[in-house]
């Protein structure tokens, strides 16, 4: 029960971010006033466009608080004993909690870009604390042992510089579309016509956004090359930053069509999903790069082992039964017939 809590609030706060990017890229967010959590002063506004837009997100935003709550009791009631739900669980309740206050302020300053910005980075953390708690719930049976493989002691830190630096770029992006600096650069792959534009005002946050980006694909790729290596020892790390190459390469495409849609809707929409799929891809792999509580292995491995065995003893039995019943249906026909 708790693991289809945890799927349908993972789903649940995706829809919310997704949600959210709709409002920023409709430009509703000031679609219900400056009140909060009311629309205009009511439960149930007169209906407009961006009222209806702002209003939804905010009904879905507080169906999944509710959600994340009930997941976080019952994820502490029942696998307390996992090192990882006792930091995930904790993060997730803070960075909501984080979201509900950002989400007053942004009412309150709505044409605060770095307010704006920042909220837009926190609902990624909120939404990545979800999804993982979601990933070692249903991991919880044995079927992330794949953990315990030895890798490389540095791989971990690694995959933590790319969350860091997607966070930066996501950060940078969100700034970049809250101020409208997009039509800054209003060229893909060059800028303005030149590799390294003038650095200064609006030209120079769009290429630091754009440069940034570039270090994240090619760091990326990197991180791939080195865990294909090990693939057969660590086949999860191989897939796991296999899959961030792909995202990040069709981030850094989505972006191009960005500006030659000229900032179009779905563009935006698009580049902004990619992204948090993205995040929580590395998320998963930085999660994977670390080894699984000692204190839980034993017990998960001779859970694992009584499946096995049960599984081998199930087959045997059955065959062994056939036998002996055929058997006894020979001695009573021979008893019948004497």
């Amino acid at each position: 029960m708790v693991r289809v809590l945890a799927a349908v609030a993972a789903v649940g706060m995706f829809l919310v971010y997704v949600m959210g990017t709709v409002v920023t890229n409709t430009g509703s967010g000031e679609g219900c006033g400056g009140t909060w959590p009311l629309c205009h002063g009511k439960w149930i506004p007169e209906f407009a466009v961006k009222t209806a837009i702002e209003y939804s997100h905010r009904v879905v935003t507080g169906i999944e608080g509710v959600l994340i709550v009930a997941l976080a009791v019952g994820a502490l009631v029942y696998f307390r004993q996992r090192l990882e739900v006792r930091v995930l669980v904790p993060l997730m309740l803070v960075v909501l909690v984080a979201e509900a206050e950002l989400g007053a302020l942004v009412v309150a300053y709505p044409k605060q870009p770095v307010v704006l910005a920042v909220h837009f980075g926190n609902s990624l953390v909120t939404l990545v604390s979800v999804v993982l708690l979601a990933a070692v719930l249903f991991e919880a049976r044995g079927s992330d042992a794949v953990r315990d493989r030895p890798r490389p002691r540095t791989f971990p830190w690694v995959a933590l510089g790319l969350i860091g630096l997607t966070y930066v770029v996501g950060y940078l992006g969100a700034y970049i579309e809250h101020l409208g600096l997009g039509p800054a650069c209003p060229d893909w792959p060059l800028c303005k016509g030149a590799v390294v534009p003038s650095l200064s005002g609006s030209t120079g946050i769009v290429f630091s956004h754009r440069s940034a980006g570039l270090v994240l694909l090619l760091a990326t790729a990197g991180v791939y090359l080195w865990a294909r290596r090990m693939r057969r020892a660590r086949p999860d790390l191989a897939r796991a930053s296999g899959f961030a190459l792909v995202l990040v390469a069709l981030q850094a495409l989505a972006g191009a069509y960005v500006v030659f849609s000229g900032d179009g809707l779905f563009s935006r929409l698009t580049h902004s999903g990619l992204l948090a799929l993205y995040f929580l891809v590395v998320s998963y792999l930085f999660l994977h790069a670390l080894p699984r509580p000692a204190a839980i292995r034993p017990r998960v491995n001779l859970e694992a082992a009584r499946a096995r065995q049960a599984a081998r003893a199930r087959p045997r039995t059955s065959a062994l039964s056939v036998p002996s019943t055929a058997a006894t249906t020979t001695e009573a026909g021979g008893t019948a017939d004497a």
